[in-house]
Formats: structure tokens, sequence, C-alpha cells
């Protein structure tokens, strides 16, 4: 399966979902992670993701430490906690049309990535 498609798989089912919810006209409030960073952190958690499902590693307890300390590395990274990831990632999966934007940032990063083969956290 061609990468493109595969980012696009991870991404049919949680639209599909999104679209279920509820939404309104409501502004993102300003101690949210902004979209276009929002955009690049979950970008790199599905590289995680993917890179700890590649490991096939053998319990689920060695995948989730794995990915644990990925996810310390991105948190790192972009300077934000788990509290603040979480309270935008609330915000933004219930309003879908500022996910879309989210996830249309997220596939243009990711593709940028692929062609510079820059998989990498």
């Amino acid at each position: 399966m061609p990468r493109n498609l595969f980012f696009r798989s991870l991404l049919i089912p949680g639209f599909l979902l999104i679209l279920l919810a509820c939404s309104g006209d409501e502004k993102p409030p300003g101690d949210l992670i902004p979209q276009d960073k929002m955009a690049k952190i979950l970008a790199d958690i599905h590289v995680a993701e993917a890179q700890v499902t590649n490991m096939q590693l053998r319990s689920l307890d060695s995948s989730v430490m794995v990915y644990g300390e990925l996810q310390k590395k991105i948190w790192k990274k972009y300077k934000v906690d788990t509290l603040l990831y979480r309270k935008s990632y609330s915000f933004y999966t219930s309003h879908p049309a500022y996910l879309t934007e989210i996830y249309d940032q997220v596939e243009k990063n990711l593709e940028i990535r692929e062609k510079k083969k820059q998989i990498k956290l």
C-alpha cells in the first residue's frame, strides 16, 4: 500500500467519528495549542504510532512504554504537556471544521516529510 494511502486510511475513521460530533461556531479559546502547531504535533504522533507498530513488539506493555517515551519527546519538542494537549484535542475534536483544517495540514506535513525522507521525531 503506498504511504499516501496509508496515511489517508488513518484519517478516514477519525473523520467519520468527528463528523458525527456536534459543532458550533465557537472560536478556539486563547489557551489552546494553535492549529498550525497542533498539526505538527499530530503529524509526529502519527509517525510515532507507526514506528511502534513497525517494531512489532510482542507485548502491549512494551508498545505502551516505547510509545510513552516517544510521546515525551514530542511534548518536549513542542513545549506542551499532556494536559494542554488533551484540552486542545478535546476542543478540536468537538469542532469538526477546525479539525478538518488541522488534518489537511497534517496530511501536507506528512507528505512533505515523506518526500524529504524525514520521518523522524
